[in-house]
C-alpha cells in the first residue's frame, strides 16, 4: 500500500514537470533545448548537460555483464532489461536519429548507494528521466526517449508477481515513472560522465568509511531528435 501512495505522488509530480515545457509553447523546442536543463534541477536533478548524441559511447561487454558472471536478479524480467532490451547494435543504429542527449545526475553519500537508501535515488532518477521525457514530447521532441539507471522491476514492481507488459501483454502499471535501464543498452556511463564533467569512480564499501563521507552519483538520460 505504501509503494502505491508512493507511486500515485511520484506520477503526479512527473505529469505536473510535463506541463512546465508545455507552457512555453509549440516553438519550445526548436528555440531552447537548454530550458531543460533547468528543468532537471527544478525535477530534483544536481547537475544536467546537454551533449551531442553520437558522444555516446556503446559496450557490447556492459549490456553482457547482465546476464554474466552474475545475473542481475531482474535479468528477463522486464522489457527495459536483456534479453528483452535492445541490443547494443540495435541502440547504436537508434542513435542515428537523435541530435542531443539530456544527461543529469543526483550525487549522494557512497554509504547511500551500497545501503537501501539506493532504491530511494534511483527511483528518483527514474521519476527525472520520465518528466523530461513527457515535457520534451509535449514542448516538439516528439521522438524524445528518456532511460535510467536501475531496473523498473526492482524500483516499482518488486511486490508484483510479474511484469504486467511481459505477461498478458497488459500496460504498463507505472508508464509516468519506468524508463529503460542505461546500461542494458550497454551505455558506457564512465565514458559519459568524463564528457559531462563529473568525476566518477567505482562506489565499494571502502569508499564509503572514512573521515569525511565519499561522494557517489546515479544518472539518467534523456534522447532528443
Amino acid at each position: 500500500m505504501q509503494q502505491q501512495q508512493q507511486g500515485r505522488a511520484e506520477r503526479s509530480e512527473a505529469q505536473r514537470s510535463a506541463g512546465r515545457l508545455a507552457e512555453c509553447g509549440p516553438q519550445a523546442a526548436s528555440l531552447a533545448p537548454d530550458r531543460f536543463l533547468a528543468l532537471a534541477q527544478d525535477l530534483g536533478a544536481t547537475a544536467a548537460v546537454l551533449l551531442p548524441a553520437d558522444v555516446l559511447v556503446i559496450n557490447d561487454r556492459y549490456a553482457a555483464l547482465c546476464a554474466a558472471p552474475h545475473r542481475c536478479p531482474s535479468y528477463g524480467l522486464t522489457p527495459g532489461c536483456p534479453p528483452h532490451a535492445p541490443s547494443p547494435a540495435a541502440f547504436r543504429a537508434c542513435l542515428a536519429g537523435y541530435r542531443l542527449v539530456l544527461v543529469f545526475k543526483i550525487d549522494a553519500p557512497a554509504a547511500d548507494l551500497l545501503s537501501d537508501n539506493r532504491k530511494s535515488v534511483a527511483q528518483a532518477i527514474h521519476r527525472i528521466a520520465a518528466g523530461l521525457e513527457q515535457a520534451a514530447r509535449s514542448s516538439g521532441f516528439a521522438r524524445a526517449r528518456g532511460m535510467a539507471a536501475g531496473s523498473c522491476r526492482e524500483l516499482f514492481c518488486a511486490d508484483e508477481a510479474d511484469c504486467a507488459v511481459l505477461h498478458g501483454a497488459r500496460p504498463c502499471r507505472h508508464p509516468d515513472l519506468a524508463r529503460p535501464s542505461i546500461s542494458a543498452v550497454g551505455i558506457d556511463f564512465a565514458a559519459l560522465a568524463a564528457q559531462a564533467g563529473w568525476p566518477f569512480a567505482r562506489i565499494d564499501a571502502d569508499a564509503a568509511v572514512g573521515s569525511e563521507p565519499a561522494m557517489g552519483l546515479m544518472a539518467g538520460l534523456v534522447l532528443l531528435d
